[in-house]
């Protein structure tokens, strides 16, 4: 009679024990899993804001070139004819990024970079633009220098940076259409 309940506790004490190690190891492995996907999903965002900001740097340093391009066909007529209003730039993901979130998702040196560039175009475009017959040809070399400058050390670097990103989120299965 007594080994009847010494065997009947021991099975519930196994029962109860094997419950509780289930349930923690069920309960691990899932929060394992959400932290992983939450990870993914960041990084996958982190990415599409990241190309997108490329985009729309690329077009405009193709802009900028444009503008240069088209002032120095005669710099001293151009810099009085010129119309400031003609020549803005696309940089509505740049100023939504700093209203919200997203701008976290840009690592910030690219951040520091990016910001700088725009103030400098935005400075350099003034004069081009201001009527100066002296000052409007430098600033349009400036310009001319600091679009080549990103062109040539910053743009390469930012585009690998995708890659590598795009590589690691592809390798983890996640598509790009």
């Amino acid at each position: 009679m007594n080994s009847i309940n010494i065997e009947f506790w021991l099975g519930q004490i196994f029962t109860l024990v094997a419950t509780i190690v289930g349930v923690y190891l069920a309960a691990n492995s899932g929060f394992e899993k959400a932290i992983e996907f939450e990870s993914l999903q960041s990084k996958r965002s982190a990415y599409f804001v990241n190309r997108a900001l490329y985009n729309e740097l690329s077009a405009n340093l193709e802009e900028i070139d444009a503008w240069v391009e088209e002032f120095n066909k005669d710099p001293m007529h151009n810099a009085m004819d010129m119309r400031a209003e003609s020549y803005q730039l696309d940089t509505f993901l740049w100023e939504t990024m700093q209203e919200g979130s997203s701008i976290f998702e840009v690592p910030y040196q690219q951040v520091k970079i990016i910001s700088g560039f725009y103030g400098s175009v935005e400075h350099l475009r003034g004069v081009m633009l201001s009527g100066n017959p002296f000052e409007a040809p430098k600033a349009a070399k400036s310009l001319a220098n600091l679009t080549s400058g990103l062109k040539n050390d910053f743009m390469p670097t930012f585009k690998n940076l995708l890659e590598v990103n795009e590589a690691h989120l592809a390798k983890r299965g996640i598509q790009f259409d």
